[in-house]
Order: C-alpha cells, then sequence, then structure tokens
C-alpha cells in the first residue's frame, strides 16, 4: 500500500526535476532556428480581439500562406497579399483593393507575420515561463517583452509544441486595452506554393476599385 502512494509523488518530483533542468535560451533559440528554416507554411488559425475592461471579445477564422518573405493572409473579409516588395489589401464585398509598399516600422502580424520569429533575439527580452497543456498537447510558454517602448503592444505570449516546434497560440498585450489572440488550428511546412500566389491581379476583378498608394 506504501508502495502504491508513493509511486505518484515519485512520479510528480521527477517531472518537477526535469522541468528544472530545462535551459529556457536553448528551447526558445531551437524554436526560432526551426522557423527560420521554414521554406513555406500553410496554417488555419482563429482571431480574437479581446477587451477585458468593455468586456468583448470578438473571434474570426483566417488562414495563411508564407514564402520567404511572401506572405498571404484571407482574414476578417479582408485578403492581404505581399510579394516581397507589393502589398495588396482586397476587400471582397466592397470590391475595392489597396495598394501599398510594405511599411518596414510596423510590427503588426498583418505587415509581416514572420518578422517576430525572425528578429526575437534583436527586439525582444523573454521570459520563460514553463511548460503547459493546450489541446492535449505539451507546449513550453514564454512571454516577450519588446526593447521598442514606442510599439503599440507590451507584451507577446507565445505558446509553441514541445515536441514539433510549431507554434500554438500568439498573444499580444495591447497598450490600449484591447489584446489580439491568434490560435492556430492546422499547420503544415514546406509545401509546394506557387509565387504568384502572393500578388493580386486587379485585371481579373471586374470594375474593381483600386487605392494606389505607392
Amino acid at each position: 500500500m506504501r508502495k502504491l502512494f508513493l509511486l505518484p509523488v515519485l512520479m510528480v518530483l521527477a517531472v518537477e526535476l526535469q522541468a528544472q533542468h530545462v535551459n529556457p535560451d536553448a528551447v526558445v533559440k531551437e524554436f526560432s532556428q526551426k522557423m527560420q528554416t521554414i521554406k513555406t507554411l500553410s496554417a488555419t488559425f482563429s482571431f480574437t480581439l479581446e477587451n477585458l475592461q468593455e468586456k468583448i471579445t470578438d473571434t474570426h477564422q483566417g488562414k495563411i500562406f508564407a514564402k520567404g518573405n511572401m506572405f498571404y493572409i484571407d482574414l476578417m473579409g479582408m485578403e492581404v497579399f505581399f510579394n516581397g516588395q507589393t502589398k495588396w489589401q482586397y476587400i471582397k464585398d466592397a470590391n475595392e483593393v489597396t495598394i501599398s509598399m510594405k511599411n518596414a516600422k510596423e510590427e503588426s502580424f498583418l505587415e509581416d507575420p514572420m518578422k517576430f520569429f525572425r528578429d526575437y533575439e534583436k527586439n525582444f527580452k523573454y521570459k520563460f515561463i514553463g511548460e503547459s497543456k493546450v489541446r492535449n498537447r505539451i507546449t513550453y510558454e514564454v512571454d516577450f517583452f519588446p526593447r521598442d517602448l514606442t510599439l503599440p503592444y507590451s507584451s507577446v505570449k507565445l505558446k509553441f509544441d514541445k515536441a514539433l516546434l510549431e507554434p500554438v497560440m500568439i498573444r499580444y498585450q495591447g497598450k490600449d486595452g484591447n489584446n489580439y489572440i491568434i490560435q492556430i488550428k492546422n499547420f503544415k511546412s514546406n509545401i509546394p506554393i506557387r509565387d504568384d500566389r502572393f500578388a493580386f491581379d486587379v485585371s481579373k476583378h471586374k470594375g474593381i476599385e483600386v487605392i494606389d498608394m505607392r
């Protein structure tokens, strides 16, 4: 009977000892390196706007394709195309597209979805929180704090799969009281994607209104 009682205690101690030996710097660096080796990716996700003071929670479904510094995002009735130089923001219901050049100073998800994973060492300090469970997956949880205090968010919480080193959740803590939460549902990497997937062809949309801000 005593052995049966000691068994779960020993299991808990073993897990705690293992967690204590986690090297936070190595864990975060391994994840970043894995993300940087990805040539292409495809993912579906939910995007939630959360304001706790106003008790507002608004969730939308989205999808993303990325290849190098090119990307395509379909979210909240808007499609964003970026081919490495030019960005098109197309609103289908309005049959309207806004064309612009990339804003290098912008840090938002819609400006460059992969920037956060590339530049974390230069642009962020971070704190390793530990392991947690998300939808039956064991994840590592890390809080990032931007060095640039003028950015519109104060921190970024990241959860990524411990075994696969794939992102599971990203949460931006906004200074204006709005938080932005990205829950990644399906993640595929290094799949074939044509370059023309990241450019918008105005000629294929009859009667479209073009707002050219280049």
